[in-house]
Formats: structure tokens, sequence, C-alpha cells
């Protein structure tokens, strides 16, 4: 945050004391800030019963000077300025990037002019008597005036062109002298102009009319040189062929003939045709209706194998009795069971019947 105060030493001062020097402190976050390479301009408003919030008029611009770490205001050079409370503003605008830092961040500075014995206040309306006095005084310092020595020629001051900044149309023109540090012989002239009004749009513009371009010359057609082969443009051989070149043969290895194809398709139609022949055929169902038995018949043999372990008494059989056990025999396939006449005599037909049924199939 910016901070600027002034010191109590001037504060106050007369109106026509032009011999008073104004002095003000600036910080940066707590810090004296290096003001070498910036121009520094104070901006003086007027206020009304104190109130430093709330600036009445703009007044004066005036420029401002380093001393030691601090900066000062010449009331020499805001002399115009009449008797009442006026707060005031540090800007400090960068020579490189003509960007301004304003001292202080909230509020501002105040400084008071008061009246001087003859109340005079407003140049434009001093009393009679007042003239009177000021005239005899004046005449009275005539008289005792004598014609002093010459003076040494003055230096003609340099003014080279500083900033120029663009306001809003409404603001009041400026414009500050800024002394150099380096040459107090050169003046650095910034200007605050306002924006001009925008104007209304005028009317629009008549339509151009354009003439004719003159006709272009024919471009060259390309040819074919009936030697090379190549494409020509006007005289310039391109290199480039016009012409496919002939592709290579095909290798009937790669690919499956025409006769072939038709072998293999007839196969497999007479597959299928022998296939389905077979599906419908009586030999079929009577094999199917023969494995059905043997599955049902397989089905009953394992749950009587299951019923004679379960019949089985805890205690040990004797050696004598162990040949004679069906339960010493752990197999539940239909050929390691005894079994009655009638299966085998179905499993012998069921054995013919695929016999049957292979040798039609092939």
């Amino acid at each position: 945050m910016r901070t600027l105060t002034i010191a109590d030493n001037w504060k106050d001062w007369k109106f026509g004391d032009t011999d008073a020097v104004m002095t003000f402190t600036a910080l940066d976050d707590d810090k004296v800030p290096d003001f070498s390479n910036r121009t520094l301009t104070f901006k003086i408003a007027s206020t009304l019963n104190n109130d430093l919030e709330h600036p009445k008029d703009f007044a004066a611009t005036a420029t401002g000077y380093i001393q030691d770490k601090n900066v000062i205001l010449k009331t020499e050079d805001v002399k115009q300025l009449t008797p009442g409370n006026y707060i005031v503003e540090l800007w400090a605008m960068s020579n490189d990037t003509q960007k301004d830092a304003v001292y202080p961040s909230k509020g501002f500075a105040q400084f008071t002019i008061e009246e001087n014995s003859m109340k005079v206040s407003d140049v434009t309306n001093i009393p009679s008597m007042t003239i009177n006095a000021f005239w005899n005084a004046v005449m009275q310092k005539v008289g005792t005036l004598t014609k002093g020595a010459k003076g040494d020629p003055g230096k003609t001051p340099k003014i080279v062109i500083g900033s120029v900044t663009k306001l809003s149309p409404d603001a009041q023109p400026s414009a500050t002298l800024v002394p150099l540090q380096s040459d107090p012989n050169t003046y650095t002239l910034n200007l605050q102009l306002p924006q001009g009004v925008q104007g209304e749009q005028g009317l629009q513009g008549i339509p151009g009319v354009g003439s004719k371009g003159l006709d272009g010359n024919n471009g060259l057609t390309p040819t074919i040189d009936p030697k090379t082969k190549h494409w020509m443009i006007g005289g310039t051989d391109t290199g480039v062929i016009a012409e496919g070149q002939a592709g290579k043969d095909a290798d009937p290895s790669k690919y499956v003939t025409i006769a072939s194809f038709n072998q293999l398709r007839q196969q497999a139609q007479d597959n299928a045709t022998a296939l389905d022949a077979l599906q419908k055929s009586a030999v079929n169902k009577d094999l199917q209706t023969q494995v059905a038995n043997l599955t049902s018949q397989v089905t009953d043999l394992t749950s009587q194998v299951k019923a004679l372990q379960e019949a089985k008494p805890d205690t040990p059989a004797s050696s004598a009795d162990s040949p004679s056990t069906p339960a010493s025999s752990s197999t539940t396939t239909p050929d390691s069971t005894p079994a009655s006449s009638a299966p085998a005599t179905n499993a012998s037909s069921a054995s013919t019947s695929e016999t049957s049924a292979s040798s039609a199939a092939q």
C-alpha cells in the first residue's frame, strides 16, 4: 500500500508566500521507493470543511523534486492557488513504461493556504483601500530602488516532448513541464489531452467502377512425345511417362482352378446327401432304439451294485466267503457285471446293427 504524509512545519502557509517548501514522505509498503527514473507531479484539488475524502475542484499541478528521501513541493509553483483547504496526490510516472504510481493509495495529504494581512484572496475582487495601500507601498519601494548591475545572459531552456495521455472527452486538458534531474535547464513536456467527441457517421461512398483487365496469354497445351511417350509442355520434356507399364502375368499356383472347385463342391454335396439318407434310414432308427435300451440297462445295473455295496455287513468277512461276495468288485460298467442271457443277446444284436450301419455309411 502506498502512503503520502506532509511534514507539519510548512503544512500551513499564507497566500503570496512563494519562498516556502512543503516536504512530503512517500512510502510503498513502508519502504522508500526509488524515484530516480520517474517523473514526479503533484495534483492538487480544493476541498470544503477539511473533507479529505471528497475533492471539490481540480485546482493545479506542480513538479515534485527529490530531496534526500523526501519529495518537496515549492509554494512558488502553486502561487495561483487562493486561500483555502487543499488535498494533494503525488503521481510518479515511469519514464520507461509511461505508467503512473499514485500516492497515497487511500485518501489524500492536506495543506492550507491562509489569508495574508492585505486580505487578498481573489485578484479579481480586491478592495479599493487595499489597492491604494499596495500602490503606496510600491511607490515607496520604487523610490528607494537604484539601477543595479547588468545581469548575465540567461540560459535558453530546452523542452523535449514527454508523454501524451489520452483522457475522456469530458476531462480538462493539462500540461506539465518537468525539469530533468541530470540537466535542470532541460524540461520534459507532458500533455494530458481529452479525446474528441465521436462524430456522426458519414454518408456511404459511391461504389467504385473498375475497367475490364486485358486478356491473358494462352497457356501451353501438353503433348505426348511419340518416341519417348513422355509428357511434353511446350518444348520441355517433363520425364513423366504418359502410358502405363505392362503388368506381370498372374501366378496360377496361388489360385484354385474351376475344375478343382467343381470337384470339391460335388463331393460336399454327395456327402451331405449320404448323411441325410443315413439319418432317415430305418437302420439308424433301430440303432437309436438299441442304444436307448442299453442305456436303461446300464442305469439299472448301476443301481443294483450301489444297493449291494450299501448292504455289506460292518464286520469283515472270512477268506472263504470273499470270492462269493458280490460287493468285492467296485466296477459299475456293464462289461464286468454278470448279466442275464437277454441283455447279452441285445448287445450282440446292437453290435451287428452298428456294423451294418457303418457299412451303409461307407
